[in-house]
């Protein structure tokens, strides 16, 4: 069965992860005590983080919704009629794949797993493929080939990030193919979707925050690929003039999805803040064996119970009580208790 797949790689992960915590042992109090900070002064690290994303050439765009973000996105892309995209949760959350194509957009995938697995149950936040067998290897390097050629021949490519800094402007983007890379790279037009509560105050934070990903989502003390974007690629020529878009995007717009997180910082709602999509808690969580598997990761434990306010589709849940277990509190880097 496919499902005894998912459970060898979560196995896998499980014990990767007890090592590695002990050689991080104050991994999770840093990392709650950087979104804590955050969950509590989330407008001022929004104004901060705008003025230095501006300072660096972006184009910000604040979308209080999912309906907005996904309008903006259309507009930037101006009538054209394909764009790369690589996988995040945002997407899931503000439904941007089944939006683009119903306005007739082409969505190109560039994460393999998504292609290999297909897009109608998202399995994993970052394995797409953790529950679909893989035999054919010719054609999964053939996927790889085909993916770089037609990105690299794309004007728009959209990614998320997992941390903003707002000391500097830079967009951190974690991953383990490359593809978010090139997905942001390779186009003109480079276009990032996140919430704002992806916002930390440095550069350090944000390597924290993607090493605690890492480490309680997949078992990694880091995974293989962090990109630092500050802003469209520039370079100085021979006059000392400075172009931009010789070496990646021209033109980085950076829409900052709000979707009720400012509310939940004013009320004090700072679990919904916090939670760093890792999938930490889907590890040991046998509920995520059973319906989330089959229906879709956010459907699961605490991530439904955490995140019903945001991830598309997840209140209709039939029922979000998953029972007496405490194995996703044990192992949330975050502390969130469900």
């Amino acid at each position: 069965m496919s499902s005894t797949k998912a459970q060898m790689i979560l196995k896998k992960i499980s014990s990767r992860r007890d090592g590695l915590l002990q050689e991080y042992p104050n991994l999770a109090s840093q990392v709650q005590e950087i979104k804590s900070s955050m969950a509590a002064n989330l407008k001022d690290y929004v104004d901060k983080a705008v003025t230095t994303l501006k300072g660096k050439g972006c184009h910000v765009i604040f979308a209080q919704n999912a309906t907005e973000a996904q309008k903006q996105i259309l507009k930037i892309l101006a009538g054209n009629q394909s764009v790369a995209m690589s996988k995040n949760s945002v997407f899931n959350e503000i439904n941007l794949r089944e939006y683009l194509q119903s306005q007739e957009v082409k969505v190109f995938d560039t994460d393999l797993g998504e292609r290999i697995a297909g897009t109608k149950v998202n399995a994993h936040p970052w394995i797409a493929s953790i529950n679909t067998p893989i035999s054919n290897k010719e054609w999964v390097a053939q996927n790889k080939d085909e993916i770089k050629l037609q990105v690299a021949h794309m004007q728009y490519g959209i990614t998320g990030a997992e941390a903003i800094v707002e000391q500097n402007g830079t967009l951190a983007l974690l991953e383990s193919e490359g593809n978010v890379r090139f997905t942001s790279n390779l186009p003109y037009n480079h276009i990032v979707v996140a919430g704002i509560d992806k916002i930390v105050p440095s550069l350090e934070d944000a390597l924290t925050v993607c090493r605690a990903i890492s480490v309680y989502g997949m078992g990694k003390d880091v995974l293989k690929y962090i990109s630092f974007i500050s802003g469209p690629s520039r370079t100085a020529d021979i006059e000392f003039r400075m172009v931009q878009g010789m070496h990646g995007p021209k033109e980085v717009y950076v829409i900052l999805l709000d979707n009720g997180r400012l509310a939940a910082s004013e009320n004090q709602q700072w679990d919904l803040l916090k939670c760093l999509h890792c999938g930490g808690c889907l590890v040991d969580c046998p509920k995520y064996l059973g319906e989330g598997l089959e229906r879709g990761y956010f459907f699961s434990g605490k991530r439904a119970n955490v995140l019903a306010a945001f991830v598309q589709g997840s209140k209709q849940a039939n029922n979000t009580d998953c029972g007496d277990c405490t194995l996703c509190n044990q192992n949330c880097p975050m502390g969130i208790q469900v």
